[in-house]
């Protein structure tokens, strides 16, 4: 999986982009291993100057798998927070998907079973 980091009103952090690669990592293992390699996650990490107080740390991923797309966006006061909060949205969606991925799959053979002992 290709994994994109943009920096957005903020400097680029080796620290930052290193926490979010590892958290960003877990995707890979809800993916299907005939997707991983052609799976892009785009992630974009800012700053709004603008805020006197409140959420200021905004955090986008957008992950792209066999041209289905997850995408989630948090506001929060510190980015690693938001960084968190965003992976378990996009985590919470690929786990939803893959259960009616292997919901189907188990119809599908009940369906077949059914079929042949119907003969």
């Amino acid at each position: 999986m290709k994994t994109n980091i943009k920096f957005t009103n903020m400097k680029s952090s080796d620290k930052l982009r290193d926490y979010a690669e590892s958290k960003y990592e877990s995707f890979s293992k809800l993916v299907a291993p005939e997707h991983l390699e052609d799976a892009v996650c785009n992630v974009e990490l800012a700053h709004d100057a603008h805020h006197q107080n409140g959420d200021v740390c905004m955090t986008e991923v957008t992950l792209d798998v066999n041209g289905k797309v997850y995408r989630a966006t948090k506001f929060e006061k510190k980015m690693e927070k938001a960084i968190d909060k965003v992976k378990d949205d996009i985590l919470e969606a690929l786990r939803t998907d893959k259960g009616k991925r292997e919901d189907s799959k188990r119809k599908g053979a009940a369906q077949a079973k059914e079929m042949l002992r119907s003969e």
